[in-house]
């Protein structure tokens, strides 16, 4: 296992119980209807898997929440994501929460093609599950977030989705973006212990940093030339102090002012609340992200953005 894959893993395996065990993610009094590695692309069968949350009962369509999970691209599992499902579940909408093919064995563009595959399956099911397609926001926390923005870029642009031979008809109404990395050349400026940014760079794309301005796919590596005046409406997590993706929101949040798009966020100034504060729910930093995140996706729901 290489370094940087240690490292992701071990920050999913240490923060778990914080994540995934505390009271106010039970949902105790809550029936839920779960169900666990649902195949979505038989081209991947293991790497392409997913799980749904939707409370028991109600009437009607629900809204998606479609999330993606982070992990420095080489690591993370949807099953570190599954308090946050039921936290989205428990607000009334139909979680899809979605495993992809990690680097490096699954290199850029692999990924983003099974996302679109992932997509397709929430609209092939729609009907059959009663999610309401109409109503979707698109969500993901640091690697998971750049693919969260990403995809939702893809959505909205017909010749991406022709470069990458992919096809979908569906869009996100709304994203909810935590810590993502959105442009990875600038990233790549940072100065990371042990050359962190160059390997993962290597991992994500099989590129060294100096081979970046001609390789193949570049216009996957930044989110922002794809940030059009149709990007859905945002909530955007990010912190001051972030020692993985510090000031990646900034360029991503300018963008989207200067295109009209309505955005909200939250930013922790701690050094304490660093890269993805708000996923160990207990912090006051966490609790005030928290609180707008339920606003803004409950909102959205309701037809209020």
């Amino acid at each position: 296992m290489s370094l940087q894959s240690f490292l992701f893993v071990a920050i999913d395996k240490l923060f778990n119980p914080y994540q995934n065990e505390r009271k106010m993610t039970k949902f105790k009094d809550v029936d839920f209807d779960i169900r666990t590695d649902i195949v979505y692309d038989e081209s991947s069968p293991e790497a392409c898997r997913l799980d749904t949350y939707v409370v028991k009962g109600g009437e009607g369509k629900r809204p998606v929440l479609f999330y993606i999970h982070g992990g420095g691209f080489v690591a993370g599992d949807k099953h570190y994501r599954r308090a946050l499902s039921r936290w989205y579940a428990n607000m009334g909408y139909f979680v899809v929460n979605v495993n992809y093919g990690l680097c490096p064995e699954y290199q850029c563009p692999v990924p983003h093609r099974q996302l679109v595959a992932a997509l397709n399956w929430v609209g092939a099911h729609a009907d059959e599950l009663g999610m309401d397609t109409g109503r979707m926001v698109v969500s993901g926390d640091s690697a998971g977030g750049y693919y969260a923005a990403m995809l939702a870029c893809i959505t909205i642009n017909k010749s991406l989705q022709d470069k990458l031979g992919v096809s979908t008809d569906l869009r996100f109404g709304g994203a909810v973006l935590n810590c993502g990395i959105y442009d990875v050349a600038t990233a790549l400026k940072n100065k990371y212990p042990f050359d962190l940014g160059g390997k993962l760079l290597k991992d994500f794309a099989g590129i060294k940093k100096d081979e970046i301005d001609s390789y193949e796919w570049k216009d996957l590596c930044s989110v922002l030339p794809h940030v059009t005046e149709e990007f859905p409406v945002s909530f955007l997590t990010h912190a001051a102090k972030d020692i993985f993706c510090g000031g990646q929101a900034d360029g991503l949040m300018k963008l989207l002012g200067e295109k009209g798009v309505h955005y909200e966020e939250y930013h922790s100034d701690g050094f304490m609340d660093n890269h993805c504060f708000s996923l160990n729910w207990k912090s006051k930093a966490a609790r005030e992200n928290n609180r707008l995140t339920e606003d803004f996706v409950r909102r959205f729901a309701e037809g209020k953005l």
